[in-house]
């Protein structure tokens, strides 16, 4: 996978993220589960940003954030992300970092490991704001890839 693959699925995930806080914003009373996971969603990628560039902040895994707090994290991470690939190249995807993770255990992955891996942890998650979104009788975003491409937001 190279970096311009890597990039565009983090853009992808950045959409599907703003498309959820979008429609949570738009209804007084959201699940306070579909928020749990959306904050759970921004600091895990805020904590392998952290982890990535040896930033000291290490965000909690859960935080208690409020749906506002999302999106302001959501606007930090923007602007993280876009620090983070400046002047990235596709050899640097492949540089190791090492991290202890929430159970105290080391490990050492990839820089394009994290990202697949992010990229691939939001969906979960989203599907399951989506389906209490729906459980409590609100009509949940369109989110697929698909979606995404088709109307040219990545």
């Amino acid at each position: 996978m190279t970096l311009a693959d890597l990039k565009h699925l983090i853009k992808y995930t950045r959409w599907a993220n703003s498309q959820e806080i979008e429609e949570m914003i738009s209804h007084s009373d959201v699940p306070s589960k579909a928020v749990t996971w959306l904050a759970h969603i921004l600091a895990a990628e805020h904590l392998w940003l952290d982890r990535m560039t040896d930033d000291p902040r290490n965000h909690v895994v859960w935080p208690d954030w409020k749906l506002y707090e999302c999106l302001e994290q959501q606007q930090d991470l923007a602007r993280r992300w876009e620090k983070f690939f400046q002047n990235m190249t596709d050899a640097d995807i492949e540089r190791k970092v090492s991290y202890t993770n929430t159970q105290g255990k080391e490990f050492t992955n990839t820089v394009s490991d994290i990202l697949l891996h992010l990229a691939l942890h939001a969906p979960h998650h989203r599907g399951q704001i989506n389906a209490e979104l729906r459980a409590e009788g609100y009509d949940p975003p369109y989110i697929d890839y698909i979606q995404a491409v088709r109307t040219n937001q990545i």
